[in-house]
């Protein structure tokens, strides 16, 4: 009935949505353009003769692998920050570990709505999905909150940092190197200042208890990510925390405290490092090097001194890396927790998955299977490739790999010396540190084909 069918063509669509919206799900294709425009972006600005401090522009693939490392928020670098770049430079590397941080997605939808366009429901499910929430509804207020809110706290971070250094620095000095170590810690970026572990600016940071556990709360703010962080904030009104902060915080206070254990005990029995520093300095920067681990990268210690039982609990809490929708990169905690969880839910003979009384659904544990397998399967090729095509030692490289792809950025001084096959690999592995996981999920979490078509069910041996 042709009136009918115009009728509903009239009326049946909501005024404010694109009919587009409803076509095929491109949200990881959006992602991915989106990134690597920025990234293209960035490498053009820093191969302006402006962003080195001698006017000679960087070569094309110093600037795209300082690039990725600051959108991915890694830290991993082949030209020194601090000396190679100029002012401005810095201040291009700074704004995109900001964007890159934040999540352009985030800062596209605040811009939109900041010039009065309409957010079509493709931009509001992709923001969403970003931002590892369940509901549309106040999807927008959200957003603002969680930008006024991490401006907030890298501004206090900020101001703590300048106070701290103020006497060391001077006021000028103090201000900028606070500014961009509150944005690099929070974002867990792994960039710095510092001209190098000798740095009399890094030895007094190192041996402050102030600045040390600013950082250090920088990056497990930036590393719990939006939904457990607003969890606790309303907490004192709520009185109840979701399942989802509930195995964030026991795991983050877990690998806290046994990583600093490992690193004391190591450095003690098997390696004299730390026995160069004073007792309590040595304990507070081997806390701080386990806490940035977790993605972040600042490094107050040379990595390739300590032991090898220290560089290998490292290398996993590099892997696990942070929590969904944060700052952090790795697989997440919740991936590690979930996968931990239905092992145990399987020894105790459960038909389900369960943990304070409550059952994970299905998808949950299919997506958490999904990102281990894949990101392990990632992190071998590329360390294969890069011992094909370079050579070296399987630790440095593996220990490299990992750092890229948790987009942590700690090293053991071997990404200078890598050949350009193998620095293609690692830009490869930090976009797909950023990316892959996060596209990952989005790709698992579209409906799926319902079928009308099952099969009979055969068992295979395991095991």
């Amino acid at each position: 009935m042709p009136g009918r069918t115009d009728k509903l063509k009239s009326y049946g669509r909501p005024k404010d949505v694109d009919i587009h919206d409803f076509s095929e799900d491109r949200s990881p294709e959006i992602l991915i353009l989106g990134f690597a425009a920025i990234i293209v972006i960035g490498a053009l600005l820093l191969m302006l003769p402006i962003a080195t401090e001698n006017r000679v522009p960087l070569d094309w693939r110093e600037a795209l692998f300082t690039s990725t490392s600051a959108v991915t928020v890694t830290g991993l670098i082949v030209v020194s920050t601090v000396e190679r770049l100029s002012t401005f430079g810095e201040m291009v590397v700074l704004g995109l570990i900001q964007v890159g941080g934040l999540g352009f997605v985030i800062l596209s939808v605040l811009f939109l709505r900041l010039i009065g366009r309409r957010v079509w429901l493709r931009n509001r499910t992709i923001l969403r999905q970003t931002m590892g929430v369940h509901k549309s509804n106040g999807i927008l207020d959200l957003a603002v909150s969680v930008l006024v809110v991490v401006l907030g706290i890298e501004a206090i971070g900020a101001i703590i940092l300048f106070f701290t250094w103020w006497d060391d620095m001077g006021a000028a000095q103090a201000a900028y190197y606070a500014m961009f170590h509150s944005v690099s810690a929070f974002c867990n970026a792994g960039f710095d200042l510092f001209h190098g572990t000798e740095d009399p600016n890094l030895l007094v940071t190192r041996a402050d208890p102030i600045a040390s556990l600013t950082m250090a709360a920088l990056i497990t703010i930036g590393t719990m990510g939006i939904t457990a962080v607003f969890d606790l904030l309303a907490f004192p009104r709520t009185k109840r925390l979701s399942l989802h902060t509930k195995f964030i915080l026991p795991l983050m206070i877990a690998m806290t405290v046994i990583g600093t254990i490992v690193l004391v005990a190591d450095e003690i029995f098997f390696s004299d490092f730390l026995a160069t520093l004073p007792p309590g300095e040595g304990v507070l920067a081997a806390f701080f090097t386990v806490v940035s681990s977790r993605t972040a990268g600042i490094t107050l210690l040379p990595i390739d001194q300590l032991g090898q039982a220290s560089q290998l609990i490292l290398m996993v809490f590099m892997f696990i890396g942070g929590a969904p929708a944060s700052m952090g990169g790795g697989i997440g905690l919740t991936t590690v927790a979930v996968v931990l969880v239905t092992l145990w839910n399987n020894v105790q003979g459960h038909p389900d998955v369960r943990i304070m009384g409550r059952t994970l659904p299905l998808e949950t544990i299919q997506k958490a299977t999904a990102i281990l397998t894949v990101s392990a399967g990632l992190v071998l090729t590329v360390t294969l490739a890069i011992l094909i095509f370079d050579g070296g030692q399987i630790v440095p490289v593996a220990f490299e790999v990992i750092s890229a792809f948790s987009n942590t950025g700690y090293s053991l001084g071997i990404t200078s010396h890598l050949n350009q096959i193998s620095r293609g690999l690692i830009i490869f592995t930090m976009f797909w540190g950023r990316l892959g996981p996060l596209t990952l999920v989005v790709v698992l979490a579209q409906r799926t084909k319902r079928t009308q078509v099952y099969y009979p069910e055969e068992k295979i041996i395991i095991g």
